[in-house]
């Protein structure tokens, strides 16, 4: 893979359906996460950042302004909750969701938020390591992913100096 071919850019929401290939479920749930999604972007709650490769989506992580389902996940104008971080398997092992997190944390800091959270399961030892590598390291609360995620997870904060 050429990283001429790989661009990084904020998703519009009209074009939130060229998400669609890099969601694991059915078109059920697809229907349910796609408006929920809208409904963020519509309030300017979240943001997407994507990961092109040839003009194909292959990479999403998502950046949410206010919390959800924990108090701790965002504080306005401060802490940016990151969560809906997807790379196609075909180009997962080479670096390209490190580069993904790497400029929607740079982004995001230019905006002027200095806290972000994201949330791992403990038996995922990859996420736990790369986010670790970004200083992800504070566990700040214990949660329970959404019909479109189920799983449990802990929080864990990075803030900038």
């Amino acid at each position: 893979m050429n990283n001429k071919e790989i661009s990084i850019r904020k998703l519009r929401m009209e074009e939130f359906d060229r998400l669609k290939p890099l969601f694991p479920d059915s078109d059920e749930k697809w229907d349910g996460y796609r408006k929920k999604r809208l409904e963020q972007f519509r309030r300017h709650d979240a943001d997407t950042y994507i990961m092109e490769a040839s003009g194909a989506c292959i990479g999403e992580l998502s950046a949410n302004y206010s919390s959800r389902a924990l108090a701790e996940e965002a504080v306005p104008q401060q802490r940016v909750y990151l969560d809906t971080f997807r790379l196609a398997k075909a180009y997962r092992g080479a670096g390209l969701g490190q580069k993904l997190l790497r400029y929607a944390l740079d982004d995001l800091e230019a905006r002027g938020f200095t806290e972000f959270t994201i949330g791992v399961e403990e038996d995922n030892k990859i996420a736990k390591h790369i986010y670790s590598k970004f200083g992800f390291t504070v566990p700040v609360a214990q949660g329970h992913g959404s019909l479109y995620d189920p799983c449990d997870y802990t929080l864990y904060l990075r803030k900038t100096d």
